[in-house]
C-alpha cells in the first residue's frame, strides 16, 4: 500500500494512519528532533510582530501527551540568534503516524486571544476577516499563507488554519470575524 502525502488529501487524515509529511530537523522547546510542519517558512513582522523566520508544527503528527500544546501554537520551529542559529533545513517527507486531527488547544487558545483582544492578534484577525479563500480543487486555501486546508476537520461548519488561527468557512470559503465561534476540536 503505498502512503499518501498529506497534501494530496481532500478530507482529514485518519487517526492511526501513515502519511508522507514534510519534516524540519531542528531544535524546538530545547529539543533536537525531525519536526512536522506545515506550511512554507515565513516570517509575520505584519500585525503579529514576530520577525523571525520560522516553520509552524504540525500537530496531527506529534506524538506526546500534549504538555506542549500552546507552545506548539504561539512557538514555531524559528531562527533566531539564540534557537537554531544556523538556519533551519529544507523540509525532508517522511513517514509519520496521524495522531490527531488538529492541536486540541488551537480553537480554546484562539478564543482566549479574541476574547481577550490582544492586539496584534486582533489586528491579524481584522486584517483578514471577510477575505476570500482559493479553492484548489481539492479544499480551501488559506489566504494568509496559501496553506492548503482540505486535510483540515470541519467542526461547527468551520475550518480553523492551523498557521494563524484564521477560522474560515466551510461552505463559502470566507474568513470568519475574530469573534466568531470556532467549535471544540473532537
Amino acid at each position: 500500500m503505498n502512503t499518501p502525502r498529506i497534501e494530496t488529501l481532500s478530507a482529514a487524515p485518519e487517526i492511526g494512519r501513515y502519511y508522507l509529511v514534510p519534516t524540519v530537523e531542528g531544535r524546538w522547546n530545547d529539543r533536537l528532533a525531525r519536526w512536522p510542519v506545515i506550511g512554507p517558512r515565513h516570517s509575520d513582522a505584519h500585525c503579529l510582530q514576530f520577525d523571525f523566520q520560522h516553520y509552524h508544527l504540525d500537530p496531527r503528527f506529534l506524538v506526546g501527551n500534549g504538555w506542549y500544546w500552546r507552545s506548539v501554537q504561539s512557538q514555531p520551529l524559528m531562527i533566531s540568534n539564540r534557537i537554531n542559529p544556523d538556519g533551519l533545513p529544507a523540509p525532508v517527507w517522511r513517514r509519520r503516524k496521524c495522531q490527531r486531527l488538529e492541536n486540541p488547544k488551537a480553537r480554546e487558545f484562539r478564543a482566549d486571544l479574541a476574547k481577550r483582544q490582544v492586539a496584534n492578534f486582533d489586528c491579524h484577525l481584522s486584517e483578514w476577516a471577510g477575505r476570500q479563500a482559493r479553492h484548489d480543487g481539492q479544499g480551501w486555501v488559506c489566504p494568509h499563507r496559501n496553506v492548503p486546508l482540505a486535510s483540515m476537520p470541519v467542526i461547527d461548519g468551520a475550518i480553523l488554519c492551523p498557521l494563524h488561527l484564521l477560522l474560515i468557512d466551510a461552505r463559502t470559503g470566507r474568513v470568519l470575524p475574530a469573534n466568531a465561534k470556532c467549535g471544540v476540536a473532537p
